[in-house]
């Protein structure tokens, strides 16, 4: 009897709501729309122009958040040289860096049996765009000392690659949305990710002078580095011109080496990941400095070994201590390093706590949708604070919409921009009097 009490209430209600919108003049129906569209189109200029980014991924993380997957490293390791070797120690503040310690490092990390090792450096030829086929080591470097180290670098390579994956930096040209070129780099001329054999996977013929063998030559993959310009997409595969196969990007190439089947298909929708906060991501039992692994391997094995283990660069550019960290990059959860990026990117994919967005025509639709409701519910209301309060609760009702389809769906939308216009045209349309 209650039940059917409710259900009359809520049937009143709503033939109610529905009598009022149909009094709208037609002037109110068509500036919604033109409010709409206009919110839809320049939503990514007011997230630039009102610096909101931050705010948007800050709700993102909040909607991504789930206690039965918290955002927290599980699956990857990080190796950060910082000051205490860069400036103090055997890198003597010199860049490029010297690519004997790095063999020096790779070869540590073999003794601490890292399942992957992943060398995040940009290693692009000084003219990256010039075509440099295997076996031209001029190109490397015109100074000989310097070409020396790559030799030696490309040795442990080889040598380690017969026992553990290995994930290189690939060079890649052109705007932020493609098309892409492949630019040369340090290991084209060894022979190292010459083209692409299949989706993320490369041909590493060797050269004479530096054989690989079929063991290292499957070992041995490279993706690209690179951020969108939303940094909580995952960087796709992305296509390269002259290949009929598509790059992978950094963290997916580490993911694949890790486990094949943990890396996402991508198709035609993008992937959103939750960061992990940098405390988090600091956590001595997840990274190991550059000097603690030389000056103690045995307690460096014991945090990194069977995993992979991202190495990268965490030094000051001025001096010990001075100045801003270099390669670092804006990011959800504030300024951090690359190699921290790639780490929350690889961890998401491994840890399955990405997102797939919709693609063009989903999200699209979603939204107009969302706004149709929004555009009825707001104009059902004629007095002002009414109009306020029902923008509010729809606000929250919208957040909590989103929060319920990542959780129960994996899949993420944002409509929060051509809502709140919507809801600013119809408060500012009351209190002019229409």
């Amino acid at each position: 009897m209650e039940l059917d009490i409710v259900i009359a209430r809520l049937r009143r209600l709503g033939s109610g709501l529905a009598g009022k919108i149909p009094r709208r003049a037609a002037r109110y129906w068509l500036t919604a729309l033109a409010v709409f569209v206009t919110a839809l189109w320049t939503a990514p200029f007011i997230d630039g122009r009102l610096e909101l980014t931050r705010e948007r991924s800050w709700l993102f993380q909040q909607l991504s958040h789930a206690t039965t997957n918290p955002t927290q490293p599980r699956n990857v390791k990080l190796l950060l040289i910082g000051d205490d070797e860069f400036w103090d120690g055997a890198l003597h503040h010199r860049t490029p860096i010297d690519k004997s310690y790095v063999a020096q490092l790779v070869r540590r990390l073999d003794e601490a049996e890292a399942s992957v090792i992943a060398l995040d450096f940009d290693v692009r030829l000084a003219s990256p765009g010039r075509a440099v086929p295997p076996g031209d080591y001029v190109a490397v470097d015109s100074y000989e000392p310097y070409r020396i180290e790559t030799d030696a670098l490309i040795r442990a390579i080889d040598d380690v690659a017969q026992r553990r994956k290995i994930v290189l930096s690939k060079t890649i040209l052109g705007p932020t949305g493609g098309p892409f070129t492949l630019g040369a780099d340090i290991y084209q001329p060894y022979g190292i990710c010459v083209h692409l054999g299949a989706d993320g996977q490369w041909v590493n013929p060797g050269t004479p002078e530096f054989p690989l063998t079929q063991v290292a030559q499957r070992n041995l993959s490279c993706g690209y580095i690179a951020l969108m310009p939303d940094k909580r997409q995952v960087p796709p595969p992305a296509q390269v011109e002259g290949e009929a196969r598509r790059l992978d990007s950094f963290p997916l190439a580490i993911v694949r080496a890790r486990d094949p089947a943990a890396a996402p298909a991508f198709a035609s929708r993008p992937y959103y990941a939750s960061y992990i906060s940098e405390d988090l991501a600091m956590n001595p039992r997840i990274t190991v400095s550059a000097h603690d692994l030389l000056a103690d391997p045995l307690k460096a094995r014991s945090v990194l070994q069977g995993w992979p283990v991202i190495v990268g660069e965490a030094w000051h550019q001025r001096a010990k201590g001075s100045g801003g960290l270099v390669d670092v990059h804006e990011t959800p959860i504030g300024p951090v390093v690359g190699a921290l990026v790639h780490e929350n990117m690889a961890e998401a994919m491994l840890s399955n706590r990405i997102y797939p967005g919709l693609n063009g025509h989903g999200l699209l639709f979603m939204e107009a949708l969302v706004g149709v409701l929004a555009a009825l519910v707001f104009a059902a209301f004629t007095a002002l604070w009414m109009r306020v309060l029902v923008v509010v609760a729809s606000m929250a009702l919208l957040f909590f919409i989103q929060w319920l389809t990542l959780q129960l769906f994996g899949v993420f939308f944002d409509a929060f921009i051509p809502v709140l216009g919507l809801g600013l045209h119809a408060i500012i349309d009351r209190m002019i009097g229409h």
